[in-house]
């Protein structure tokens, strides 16, 4: 199946083989084995990790299997599943030992002189291979047991491969020095008429001083006549390692006395990896969704492909990225756009530094979209900075400049100033496209990109879309909904019902039908006194709930006009005739419709801006007039949350000054009259918020003359305190 795992293992059919490793070990044998006829050598084959070694060596293998007929045999050897260096000596030698041993059975079933000869050379080198490895070893102890009192654990292998020696010492009659029975090996594998290929793969895997002594043994233990090294590895990696392990300045100059020669695994011809990645990815997309990828998406997808697919070096890295892609996909397919999910892995794979960049950048802008944080200038002049190191290219077509990130990171500016490259305005439709189509850049949606789950600030999609149902086939609880949402507090103490309020944006309100449309706007009307009610406070830098709550109640209602403009005006009607939230509905929703059709205050809109008619504002109005005098609706103004936008809402729709009467029978009482006067205060900010009682506002309900000496004339009475309080917040007004 497309979607399951990769283990990255390496190739071994050649009907796999993408890249050309087959064709190139093909061309490479014939060389590798010359080389093995002659007075020894090493070969590097470099590449870097990923690029295709061990494939290229596995089908190498294959091809050097077929020149065992000329007498070069092949022994592959892992240094980096060896354990200390004993059985390393151990298995550069045995093999070979092993090897001559099964040719001098074979040449033992032959006859002739010539045979004989033969035969008693190999059984000598054989010997000889198999001591020589013990006398090694113990001198590999001794410096063993000298540097145990630097490297911890040296001393006790430095014991064990002593003891392996004396051992050896006791069953081998060879009196010789390493050094002569290197001589004598020398001697005698020149003789013969076989060669060795010794594979050492994986030396980029090795600890330093791991990799110092596999060097050393290569080009002093084991260096031999008509044995061929080749050795795979990174080779700056490498370098690294032999600069630590030997403590020198330059660990690739170091390595060129070693290796006589060098063979590279070449680049991937341009757009191999990209293609192999575009094919992939795809295949996952359709076995996932069950269905091809097209239109934009198809588009967007190999945009995405060609542009961060750029980066692409090595096959592993494409692995790396389609992994990603098979795990997380299938999981959050109905959460993401999957050309961002593609771009971020190839990111990823290519450039983790810059993945992790993304995924604190987006982490912050999400709290700071939805307003559960704040960023200071520091911050963002670090990630500012920090971005530009990442991507210095001011070529917007690269895909290491901020430009190219841009194109779907929201919010990112290739500017001079650092604080000003992140966090810049997007305009309302590139904003609402990225959560429509949940994009890597929503608020709402990138977490799941990154984590598989998305963010606790924020609403799942599931949840939102049974809301937006329940405004087709359920008011009623919708409104409930409503309700329960205005008094459950999010981390930055917001609540719920006002992220949902944001999440009705312009282009989500254009998706929806009539009857969700009148859904909304018939449950608003239904629950807003009580969202007031939990959250009523003064907002210094943002709109207040109900303006919040209004403004999307318009946005509703200019949509159900241009898709029915009567069932509007049915709305409307209803919303006026039978709203329960009757406090947001005069003083907010219907109040701020006076203003804009120019019957109160100063700021008339064009007709084309209207939300509704004039026609049906003034059966609105009419309805209203007749509920404001209705005996329930009195009795429950002193419980309203807003009571002074109340009082406004119904001074200027009704007109006909009842809603001053009301509020100086109220005030007959001095319970009643200092209960008033307190909700006739307003906000004003200077060093802190104050809530000044202004006569101007008060001249509108009560006579300005009439209060002043009436709180005069309560001074030190039972509400002493609160007549102190009121006098403050006069001189505040004045001031």
């Amino acid at each position: 199946m497309t979607t399951a795992l990769d283990s990255d293992r390496a190739l071994e059919d050649e009907a796999k083989d993408r890249f050309g490793f087959s064709g190139m070990a093909e061309r490479l044998a014939p060389s590798v084995v010359e080389a093995s006829k002659g007075d020894g050598i090493v070969i590097g084959l470099e590449g870097r990790w990923g690029s295709g070694k061990t494939s290229l060596l596995n089908f190498l293998r294959k091809n050097l299997a077929a020149s065992e007929v000329e007498g070069v045999h092949t022994i592959t050897i892992a240094p980096w599943l060896n354990g200390d260096t004993s059985p390393l000596v151990s298995s550069l030698l045995e093999p070979m030992a092993e090897i001559l041993k099964q040719r001098e059975g074979e040449v033992a079933a032959a006859s002739g002189h010539q045979e004989s000869v033969t035969k008693r050379k190999m059984a000598e080198v054989s010997e000889l291979l198999r001591a020589y490895g013990p006398k090694t070893a113990r001198r590999i102890a001794s410096v063993a047991n000298v540097a145990g009192y630097v490297l911890p654990g040296a001393q006790t292998v430095g014991k064990v491969v002593g003891e392996i020696a004396d051992v050896a010492d006791q069953v081998l009659p060879y009196g010789q020095t390493p050094s002569q029975m290197k001589q004598e090996l020398a001697q005698k594998l020149q003789e013969l008429d076989l060669g060795f290929i010794v594979i050492l793969d994986d030396l980029d895997r090795l600890e330093p001083e791991q990799a110092v002594e596999v060097i050393r043994l290569v080009r002093s233990v084991a260096d031999f006549p008509k044995v061929a090294y080749l050795m795979c590895y990174d080779r700056e990696v490498l370098a690294q390692a032999l600069e630590t392990g030997l403590k020198v300045t330059d660990g690739d100059l170091f390595l060129q006395k070693i290796v006589q020669l060098t063979f590279n695994i070449p680049l991937p011809e341009p757009f191999d990896l990209r293609s192999l990645f575009l094919d992939e990815a795809q295949s996952i997309y359709v076995e996932t969704i069950g269905e091809d990828l097209k239109g934009e998406l198809l588009d967007d997808f190999r945009s995405a492909a060609d542009r961060e697919g750029a980066e692409l070096t090595t096959p592993r890295e494409v692995k790396l990225a389609l992994n990603s892609i098979r795990f997380v996909f299938p999981q959050v397919k109905s959460d993401i756009y999957f050309p961002d999910l593609c771009r971020l892995q190839l990111i990823k794979a290519t450039n983790y530094k810059l993945y992790k960049w993304i995924e604190e950048y987006l982490a912050v802008r999400s709290v700071l979209v939805t307003g559960d944080a704040t960023v200071s200038e520091q911050e963002k002049s670090e990630l500012g900075q920090e971005i530009k190191k990442l991507l210095p290219s001011d070529d917007v077509r690269s895909s290491r400049s901020i430009s190219n990130l841009g194109r779907f990171i929201p919010g990112l500016a290739n500017t001079a100033k650092p604080d000003e490259r992140v966090f810049s305005v997007v305009n309302k439709s590139a904003f609402a496209g990225t959560i429509r189509l949940k994009r890597l850049g929503s608020p709402f949606h990138h977490r799941f990109y990154f984590a598989l789950t998305g963010s606790k600030t924020v609403m799942p999609d599931g949840e939102f879309d049974a809301l937006l149902e329940l405004a087709r086939h359920d008011i009623d609880q919708l409104a409930v909904r409503f309700c329960e949402n205005a008094q459950k507090r999010r981390r930055s103490g917001k609540t719920w019902f006002e992220h949902v309020l944001e999440r009705l944006d312009d282009e989500l309100i254009s998706s929806l039908d009539e009857d969700q449309l009148s859904g909304v706007l018939t449950a608003l009307s239904h629950m807003m006194d009580v969202a007031l009610r939990e959250d009523n406070g003064v907002r210094l830098f943002s709109l207040s709930l109900d303006r919040i709550a209004n403004e999307v109640a318009k946005k509703c209602l200019k949509r159900l006009h241009e898709l029915n403009h009567h069932r509007q005006s049915e709305v409307v009607r209803y919303m006026a005739r039978e709203g329960k939230a009757i406090n947001w509905l005069v003083g907010e929703f219907f109040r701020s419709q006076l203003f804009d059709h120019g019957r109160v205050g100063e700021r008339a809109g064009h007709p084309e801006q209207w939300e509704i008619t004039d026609s049906t504002l003034d059966e609105a109005i009419e309805i209203l007039k007749v509920r404001f005098d209705h005996k329930e609706i009195l009795d429950s103004i002193p419980k309203f949350p807003d009571i002074l936008a109340y009082l406004y809402g119904w001074l200027d729709i009704a007109a006909d000054g009842k809603a001053a009467a009301w509020v100086n029978e109220y005030s007959e009482s001095d319970e009643g009259f200092i209960f008033i006067l307190h909700h006739l205060r307003g906000w004003a900010m200077s060093d802190k918020i104050y809530h000044p009682l202004s006569q101007e506002t008060v001249s509108n309900f009560l006579d300005w003359g009439h209060v002043t000496a009436r709180l005069e004339r309560m001074a030190g009475g039972e509400f002493a305190n609160q007549v102190i309080e009121l006098k403050l917040a006069i001189e505040q007004a004045r001031h």
